[in-house]
């Protein structure tokens, strides 16, 4: 499991879910932003890539 999605309780208005990175078997808490378009999004520290596909099916399973 590399990327980690959760919702937000739907009790607010901006309620929606959020995408997490799992890094070297820790999760970092900072929020990552879907990628627009092609673009990658590539982690500094472990060097994975996720596409735009990999936080697609994140959001359907829960993380991926």
């Amino acid at each position: 499991m590399v990327l980690i999605y959760e919702n937000d309780p739907l009790d607010t208005e901006d309620a929606r879910g959020r995408f997490y990175h799992v890094c070297r078997g820790r999760i970092d808490r900072t929020e990552i932003i879907l990628p627009q378009g092609q673009s990658v999004y590539e982690c500094a520290v472990c060097g994975v890539d996720l596409e735009p596909e990999d936080f697609w099916v994140a959001r359907q399973k829960g993380s991926v």
